[in-house]
């Protein structure tokens, strides 16, 4: 305010007045009563305006500033356009200004804050005062703020009085007032100082500011006006349509293109457009300018070129612009910093920023509150910590800043390194009390975490991306991403050639854990031997405890219990020697479910519920869900229905958002409804347990609940589907090579079709009726076991019989009894006493 004179300032606003106003220099100079030398020499800086022009020139501004038609009542800016939606926003805003008397409506440029204020004003249920208007835009001068104003309410300066004490007798004098100043951004301070004065000495006057950044006046009342209402992804084609965001999209496409109809477009392609627009109106309303010569895909597909490209002339100011506008109101430290932070792709935490500026504590936190005060952060509020992002379009901007500094590369360099950090702890993270935690956080940092390895693949730092990939085994197992790891464990192995140290073993190892669980089962053996090669000689006992695990877990798979048993004996003894306690429940529940595999029900029975035991004095949630799965499987092969349910209910309430505990708990309690003969809720939740396995990437829990679902589908006389699902469920498990899961699925499919094997029309069930004392003793062993889930093979291992024998048994069994196959037998089974169980489910191995 101390250099109104200055004639660089001064040229500046001459140019800005006349392109405002379109006048040529001379028409100005009319205007201003000088001659069109002077005003040329003003604006080129070769002489210094006077002090009466420059009053003059200010008055003209103001002028500019509120129009040729001031006045006192509604003086809104007609809407050339119509208003759309926002109805919760009017009804929130008109709940702020009931109650303060200064609010102001801060966002980025673009999001609709002058749109949004002027429909709530011109509101008669919202304001019952007249409304003065004063675009802030134009003015370019401190002084002409009060100007403008004045200009407004039709204040002339009288002689010897301040301008702000006529402001305060007009404001005062008539009907209450309500001021809408429009624009605060560029003259913050100054708009501040008046607002505050204003307040003071009138009472029963109220402000409602929009600014890019916030006043900082006792009692304002910040608002953050929100995007416009998106779709979510999975919202259907009416949640769609009734969107603020896709309604404004159609609305300003129609106007446009008259014939334009939503109805001729994939909804979902509008729905995502919006999203990718942040539902920032303006980028909205210009991108809507492109229906008629693009189609809908070519226009979100091009998005980022088309708003750069909007000729101004035609759509208004581009979006670029807008946003330049912002950003050339921070100081130059406050720019570079804010582009810094474009190279974080997903929200972030304080000391993510602090991380990727490499900056102290305190000057992290003052530079995200600046830039969260002057719109560009947006903050997600939480319980124990706030989270901040920038939108795309924002960040696409910020992105093309840094490009163009020199500050990219080490920027890119250090979120590397920090998200490499974050990935690193979170492996026994993900293994500790506050596991849920830390999946929560690495959900956040998805992308980032693969920009992490993209920036290890380009840069070929091979260390960081066996580092980063071997840590977030656990993640990729829990949160059912295996492809995506596998992927990039593969290519940062294959980048490491022959190198035999622990990165590369940690590596292999993880490598391993996820093939197993993907169903790669030959390849997971080769990888955990790799691993133990390596750890060996090192010495490197709990990673090789891991990598034994493996072996033992993809053995069982691939039906070797001898060489299952070795590993899992292995990874127990190597935790002895480590004295970890808690590791070696790992252990024994992986024994006891060969255990259970083999029809040892009692030995797996004690394994379980002693290392559930230990579990619980360790607390951790993953553990124990597990542990309690796992008991729950042996209580219903041994028809402990009621415990079985309550352990079921615990084990679900501890899953979490993992797909595979998701899945076996529901596996589970599919197994548990179709004992109760209930076959609704059965069939459900193993369609439950089908879709978790799915999204999991855990081939071998979906082929045992499509065999539960199978089965339940026969029982309740839907033979076409029982097939469906058997016949489907053998042909993955021929695919993944499991021959554990491929006896079973031509187990179930011999059940349903007869004991002569899958293919064969079903036989037709004896006349007679069923006697449980039809059977010889040996003939109700052998009916005993195969209702509790056993195999031919595994009965004559149990009963020490060959196969031959069984099958004789059995075919006795069917003929004296009159049952059409295994699941009558079964039935027949629990009806008389004989329990078992019908539809053994699967239960995941404890790494």
């Amino acid at each position: 305010m101390s250099e109104p004179t200055r004639a660089d300032s001064v040229g500046e606003r001459l140019r800005n007045l006349r392109h405002g106003l379109g006048l040529s220099q001379e028409q100005l100079a009319r205007r201003l009563g000088v001659s069109f030398v002077t005003v040329n020499r003003w604006e080129s800086g070769k002489t210094q305006i006077s002090a009466r022009a420059a009053a003059a020139l200010a008055n003209l501004e103001a002028d500019a500033a509120v129009g040729e038609t001031g006045g006192e009542g509604i003086a809104l800016p007609v809407a050339r356009s119509s208003f759309v939606g926002r109805e919760r926003e009017l009804a929130e805003l008109a709940r702020l200004l009931r109650r303060s008397r200064l609010v102001t409506l801060i966002g980025p440029g673009g999001a609709g804050k002058s749109r949004l204020a002027a429909e709530a004003l011109g509101r008669r249920d919202i304001s019952d005062a007249d409304v003065v208007f004063v675009g802030l835009e134009q003015i370019r001068h401190p002084r002409t703020i009060a100007s403008a104003l004045a200009s407004r309410l039709q204040v002339h300066d009288q002689q010897g009085t301040p301008l702000t004490q006529s402001l305060r007798s007009a404001l005062t004098a008539g009907a209450k007032k309500l001021l809408l100043l429009d624009g605060a951004e560029r003259l913050a301070d100054q708009v501040a100082e008046l607002a505050g004065e204003l307040l003071e000495s009138v009472p029963e006057l109220r402000i409602v500011v929009t600014s890019r950044v916030v006043l900082g006046v006792p009692g304002e009342v910040c608002w953050t006006v929100p995007p416009l209402a998106c779709p979510s992804v999975a919202a259907g084609a009416t949640d769609i349509a009734s969107s603020d965001a896709v309604k404004l999209f159609i609305a300003r496409a129609s106007e446009r293109l008259p014939d334009f109809r939503a109805a001729d477009v994939a909804p979902h392609a509008i729905a995502e457009l919006c999203r990718r627009l942040d539902g920032l109106p303006l980028a909205i309303e210009l991108i809507a300018g492109w229906v008629g010569t693009l189609s809908i895909r070519e226009i979100l597909q091009q998005r980022a070129v088309l708003l750069d490209s909007e000729p101004a002339t035609r759509a208004g100011p581009r979006l670029a612009d807008v946003l330049q506008v912002s950003y050339d109101l921070l100081t130059p430290e406050q720019r570079r910093r804010l582009c810094m932070l474009s190279v974080i792709a997903g929200s972030f935490r304080l000391a993510d920023a602090q991380a990727i500026l490499g900056v102290d504590a305190p000057t992290a936190i003052a530079t995200v509150r600046s830039l969260v005060d002057s719109s560009w952060l947006v903050v997600t509020r939480g319980a124990e910590r706030n989270l901040f992002s920038l939108l795309e379009t924002i960040a696409t901007f910020t992105g093309q800043q840094l490009g163009k500094s020199e500050d990219g590369p080490a920027a890119r360099r250090r979120h590397a390194l920090h998200f490499a950090s974050v990935a690193i702890e979170s492996e026994q993270g993900l293994a500790g009390p506050d596991a849920g935690g830390w999946a929560a956080r690495l959900e956040a940092a998805v992308a980032d975490l693969d920009l992490t390895m993209h920036w290890a693949d380009e840069h070929n730092d091979v260390d960081l991306g066996l580092n980063v990939s071997s840590a977030l085994w656990r993640w990729w197992l829990s949160s059912g991403r295996l492809a995506v790891g596998r992927g990039w464990l593969a290519r940062f192995l294959a980048a490491a050639g022959d190198r035999q140290d622990e990165a590369a073993g940690r590596a292999y190892c993880a490598a391993a854990v996820l093939a197993a669980e993907n169903g790669d089962y030959g390849e997971a053996v080769r990888q955990a031997q790799l691993a133990m090669t390596i750890f060996g000689p090192l010495e490197e006992k709990l990673r090789m405890t891991l990598a034994a695990t493996v072996i033992g877990s993809a053995n069982r798979y691939l039906g070797n219990h001898e060489e299952a048993r070795r590993g899992f004996e292995q990874a127990m003894e190597l935790r002895a020697e480590l004295g970890d306690r808690r590791g070696m429940t790992a252990a024994m529940n992986n024994l006891a479910l060969l255990e259970l595999d083999d029809g040892n029900l009692n030995r797996a029975l004690e394994l379980f519920e002693e290392a559930l035991a230990i579990k619980r004095e360790f607390g951790a949630q993953r553990s124990i869900a597990i542990g309690l799965a796992n008991l729950a499987d042996v209580l219903i092969r041994t028809s402990q229905w009621d415990r079985a349910e309550t352990v079921l209910a615990e084990g679900a309430s501890l899953a979490g958002g993992n797909p595979q505990l998701i899945g076996t708990i529901a596996c589970n309690q599919g197994a548990l409804a179709t004992h109760r003969r209930d076959w609704a809720l059965a069939a459900e939740r193993f369609e439950a347990a089908i879709a978790a396995s799915q999204a999991g990437g855990h081939p071998h829990d979906v082929i045992q609940a499509m065999i539960g679902l199978g089965r339940v589908h026969a029982r309740a006389g839907d033979h076409e589907a029982a097939f469906e699902r058997l016949r489907a469920a053998r042909a993955l498990a021929t695919r993944l090579g499991n021959p554990q899961r491929l006896a079973e699925a031509e187990a179930a499919l011999a059940e349903v079709n007869g004991p002569d094997a899958a293919g064969q029309t079903p036989l037709a069930p004896a006349a007679r009726p069923a006697r449980r004392d039809n059977l010889t003793s040996r003939q109700a062993e052998v009916l005993a076991l195969l209702a509790a889930g056993l195999s031919n093979k595994q009965i004559a291992a149990e009963l020490y019989l060959s196969i031959a024998t069984v099958e004789r048994h059995l075919a006795t069994v069917y003929r004296n009894l009159g049952l059409g196959g295994r699941v009558e037998a079964a039935r027949f089974a629990m009806e008389n006493g004989l329990g078992g169980q019908l539809s053994p489910s699967r239960s995941p191995i404890v790494l």
